[in-house]
């Protein structure tokens, strides 16, 4: 059986594709597989899949197309490896990334989460950071980050690049989040964050792409919604003992961190107010 099994989504993923599948090949130091579950993709996605000759390549592909969290379930349950990280189809790992991580794990048994901070990329590759992990390098309870997360409404550990998991947790609890598709990771991250603590490193081991498509008003705003349920939901859930006191300050200080966020994006990639293509990419803005 394999150490590690990445786990890659993808759905008209033909811009990014190669970079990604690139990247998790120039892994060093670990025993991995790299499982690709195409989500009925009509673009380039089979052709750039079957240019590759890796026996750690296995790739599923859909007969139609299922919901976002679907296929990100559909990756998981494809996998055979002990340790999963889940890596979206346009964003990277960076060298190191897979053996760092898969240590860290395999030294902590009661570490459920082990998560890096991150680089930010553009549509054109352009980067900014490292950033993340504000305040959670190093070991942290479930507890500490549910209240952080349902304060502020922002992710306080980041997306699936950043995070490695075990296998073994992810099925003691269910699996990936479904109902609430942009952030499906927090829910996941919090689910898991039942059986263990998090791990905080303070390298940068993934590159998170953010691009037009993803961040166009429309789907800003959803974003919000979903992440403003799942705070109600976890400020509600009797397992993180979280008081009266956190619901009052998230009604203060989401919105102004969901602001910041949404300033923060337009001056980092110059992207107009007004965009409004259509996309969407499964996670929550995170510090």
């Amino acid at each position: 059986m394999v150490a590690v099994s990445v786990c890659m989504p993808v759905y008209q993923g033909e811009p990014h594709l190669r970079a990604a599948l690139d990247s998790v090949f120039e892994q060093r130091g670990v025993d991995f597989e790299l499982v690709v579950v195409d989500n009925a993709s009509t673009d380039g996605t089979a052709q750039i899949l079957a240019s590759y000759d890796d026996p750690r390549l296995r790739v599923v592909r859909q007969a139609e197309t299922v919901p976002l969290t679907a296929n990100f379930a559909a990756a998981v349950a494809a996998s055979r490896g002990d340790l999963v990280k889940v890596l979206c189809a346009d964003d990277l790992l960076l060298p190191g990334a897979l053996a760092s991580q898969a240590q860290l794990l395999s030294q902590h048994r009661d570490i459920s989460l082990v998560a890096s901070r991150r680089v930010l990329i553009d549509d054109h590759d352009a980067r900014i950071g490292p950033v993340g992990l504000r305040g959670f390098l190093g070991r942290h309870s479930g507890r500490r980050v549910a209240r952080r997360f349902a304060r502020w409404g922002i992710n306080p550990i980041g997306e699936p690049a950043c995070v490695m998991f075990r296998r073994a947790d992810y099925d003691a609890v269910g699996g990936w989040g479904a109902d609430l598709a942009y952030p499906s990771d927090m829910i996941t991250w919090l689910r898991l964050l039942r059986r263990g603590d998090l791990l905080g490193q303070n390298e940068a081991l993934a590159a998170f792409r953010i691009g037009h498509a993803a961040h166009s008003q429309r789907n800003e705003k959803r974003n919000e919604k979903e992440n403003r349920e799942l705070m109600r939901r976890t400020i509600g859930d009797p397992a993180w003992g979280l008081a009266t006191r956190d619901r009052l300050i998230s009604k203060v200080a989401s919105p102004v961190a969901w602001w910041a966020w949404g300033v923060r994006r337009r001056i980092m990639f110059r992207l107009p107010q007004g965009a409004r293509r259509a996309g969407a990419k499964s996670t929550t803005p995170a510090r």
